[in-house]
């Protein structure tokens, strides 16, 4: 199998929002003739705010989005592939992705519908340290 990554980073505050788009496709033929689905980095793709309910309850984790790419570019289908074991975070990445163009796989020059992954990474700010102490190391 064929793993390719694109990430991207919106910090608001101190929180962090990591929407990781991995692509999962078969082996490419030699010459090169399939391409896989991946998100169009031309266009837009917000990425999801950390819900407020799950700051307040301290949950974060990681969601797996799985989105069925048309030759168009467009979600045809999509789902909660891995949840992140809290809804609101499964239901804020989910919000997000669906908003997002990508650009469909290809096949021997000709666009074709296929699946495709994008994994967000909820993560918690870390307390700062005080001044002039280092972190802890083990």
């Amino acid at each position: 199998m064929l793993h390719l990554r694109w990430q991207f980073i919106l910090r608001t505050g101190s929180v962090c929002a990591l929407a990781l788009s991995t692509v999962v496709a078969p082996v490419r033929a030699e010459d090169g003739r399939e391409n896989p689905a991946r998100v169009d980095m031309s266009r837009p793709h917000p990425q999801p705010p950390y819900p407020d309910t799950a700051l307040a309850n301290g949950e974060q984790g990681d969601v797996l989005v799985g989105v069925y790419v048309g030759s168009s570019g467009r979600i045809e289908k999509y789902r909660v592939a891995q949840s992140s074991g809290f809804d609101d975070l499964d239901d804020a990445a989910l919000e997000s992705v669906l908003n997002w163009r990508f650009i469909p796989a290809s096949r021997d020059g000709s666009p074709v519908s296929d699946w495709t992954a994008v994994r967000i990474v909820f993560q918690l700010p870390q307390p700062p340290s005080p001044a002039g102490v280092a972190p802890a190391t083990n």
